[in-house]
């Protein structure tokens, strides 16, 4: 009894002695082998559906974590699904329940005893084996002493469990804030990538760590970054991007690992779904990407998902934060080469263009957007109209430029190769924006190369200008189709003729305002159209004799006799006033 106790008291000592398993366990193997007088012995773990041997006599030492079989092989599994101890008096390979492992030498052991090691919830953690050379009759006190080391066994594996458990995730929280305070400390975009799947690679233990963007104008997953370097890009399959984020989201919902599953099927379809985690990287609603992990030989547990989820949405705000930086220092960029091209400043225009990625060489045309005069009170203020129209100028010409003012636009929209078609398909595109969104939109001629591109802002700045009188509610005016108004546009009133075509014109403008008439508009469509009474009936939505009445009408307010006037400066006169009109306007 007293060696007994001594015994138990030597295995409390040695449990309570250190946190280090491996080493707790290799001081139970010798005590228990030394107080049962037994050759060898052998403490395996239960590792999922097997056993596996964790501790060793000195012997065989070399075989831990090498040597295991299942749960349901042999005496020890035998025991681990019974809980309960049991032993061999002799021949012990001639029991049906052995299981012959030809590394452990047991062709040499005739008898063998095998004690469960319970956790404190009642299941089995391991088995405690021990085996003799010779026959041996295991008596109540050694099957006694074998279940209490087995308690203080499994008290100990639990202890340190604990204790690793708990080591493990302070590190893990030490290493994912050190990740954080390095994506808060970068701001491009490029090195953002570099330091997450380089992070998330180390923190959890991964092989390989990747980031997919989503590309906003296919629409598909593309790899951006990778740690290591040279690891294969194992994106999702053609097509499968929308499943791969309709996973994500319905996962990230839920908070559950099935949709990252899911996800990880579409992403690596060749590899053990459990060997994948998947994060989404996700800000507010905007989709970004996501963030994977690869581990061979080991699946993800729960809360290396949630570490993943932790560092991708730390990513997503770092990309955010990344592109807000870059947009801003580009749109200075192509602030300063708009201000450089409006001062035909040429040098410092392909300077600032070669920083901002603009091919000044290649054909492109300039725009300028305004609201329009007749736009209405439900319009968006101008910072929130001026992104809507960006972004749909955007579709327009994907690789455009722009400069935005606190009340305008101006844009650079390069052209296709067909720049005559891409040219008439941007105007089209333009007067359809213009009258949905009630703003003005000037469009320059087609230029190519710095040295002009001055005019041709010029020219977009005029058509809009000249567009607020022509299209007061909205539309699109190209400048090549202004006719006499771009010879106007920057003649003053006070410089232009006094001369009787002026007056006349002046007359007609009192006459309706006090009548509430049309011979304004009427004669200005009518010389238009050549003096065509049919043609201006048609565009003024009129009957051809109101078109005759109004004329006999302009003739008898303003004095003149229209079959024998100089009808080219009666209509300059006419457009010199509607253009002075649109100035005493604004002002």
């Amino acid at each position: 009894m007293r060696r007994e106790n001594e015994t138990l008291y030597a295995v409390i000592k040695t449990v309570s002695s250190s946190l280090d398993l491996d080493r707790v366990l290799r001081g139970i193997v010798e005590i228990a082998t030394d107080a049962t007088g037994c050759h060898a012995c052998f403490i395996y773990f239960v590792e999922g559906e097997r056993l596996v041997l964790r501790a060793a006599s000195a012997r065989y030492s070399r075989f831990v974590g090498e040597v295991g079989f299942g749960l349901d092989e042999g005496l020890t599994g035998w025991v681990a699904r019974n809980k309960t101890p049991e032993f061999i008096r002799e021949n012990a390979l001639r029991d049906p329940r052995m299981r012959f492992v030809p590394e452990l030498e047991e062709e040499r052991f005739q008898s063998m005893v095998a004690v469960p090691i319970l956790a404190k919830a009642g299941d089995v953690i391991g088995v405690v084996v021990l085996h003799t050379q010779a026959p041996r009759e295991f008596d109540d006190d050694v099957l006694n002493f074998l279940v209490h080391t087995a308690s203080l066994v499994a008290g100990a594996i639990e202890n340190a469990q604990l204790y690793q458990e708990t080591r493990r995730r302070v590190d893990a929280l030490t290493t994912l804030t050190q990740l954080s305070q390095a994506l808060a400390a970068v701001t491009l975009r490029e090195d953002l990538y570099d330091a997450v799947t380089r992070g998330a690679r180390e923190l959890l233990d991964a092989d390989a760590c990747q980031i997919y963007r989503l590309d906003s104008e296919t629409d598909e997953l593309v790899l951006a970054g990778a740690d290591p370097h040279d690891a294969p890009a194992l994106g999702p399959r053609p097509g499968g991007t929308a499943l791969v984020l309709d996973l994500m989201r319905r996962a990230n919902g839920r908070g559950t690992r099935g949709g990252r599953r899911g996800a990880a099927r579409a992403l690596w379809p060749d590899l053990d779904e459990n060997a994948v985690l998947a994060a989404p990287l996700v800000a507010g609603d905007e989709q970004l990407g996501v963030l994977c992990c690869l581990a061979r030989g080991r699946e993800f547990t729960s809360e290396d998902a949630e570490l993943l989820g932790a560092v991708a949405n730390q990513t997503a705000v770092g990309l955010k934060k990344a592109e807000l930086i870059e947009r801003l220092t580009a749109e200075n960029i192509v602030k300063d080469m708009f201000d450089a091209l409006a001062a035909g400043s040429a040098d410092a225009a392909e300077a600032k263009a070669g920083e901002a990625r603009c091919d000044l060489n290649r054909p492109h045309l300039f725009l300028h957007v305004e609201r329009a005069p007749e736009a209405g009170d439900d319009v968006p203020v101008w910072p929130e109209l001026a992104a809507r129209l960006e972004a749909r100028l955007r579709r327009a010409s994907p690789r455009a430029f722009f400069d935005s003012r606190h009340d305008r636009i101006r844009a650079l929209m390069p052209l296709a190769t067909d720049q005559e078609a891409a040219a008439e398909r941007l105007r089209r595109a333009c007067e359809q924006l213009a009258h949905e969104e009630r703003v003005v939109i000037g469009l320059s001629d087609v230029d190519r190369g710095p040295g002009s591109a001055r005019r041709r802002m010029r020219e977009a700045a005029d058509a809009a200008r000249i567009g607020r009188s022509l299209v007061a509610a909205g539309g699109a005016v190209s400048y090549d189709g202004l006719g006499a108004y771009k010879y106007l546009v920057h003649l003053e009133l006070d410089e232009a003729p006094h001369d009787r075509y002026r007056q006349s014109v002046e007359e007609l403008i009192e006459y309706d305002r006090r009548r509430g008439s049309r011979l304004f508009e009427t004669l200005e469509q009518f010389l238009a159209d050549r003096c065509s009474v049919t043609a201006s009936a048609r565009a003024l939505y009129i009957h051809p004799n109101t078109v005759r009445q109004r004329l006999d009408r302009i003739e008898r307010v303003s004095g003149l006799h229209l079959p024998k006037e100089d009808l080219l400066s009666l209509e300059l006169a006419l457009k010199l006033a509607r253009l002075h009109r649109l100035r005493a306007g604004s002002e």
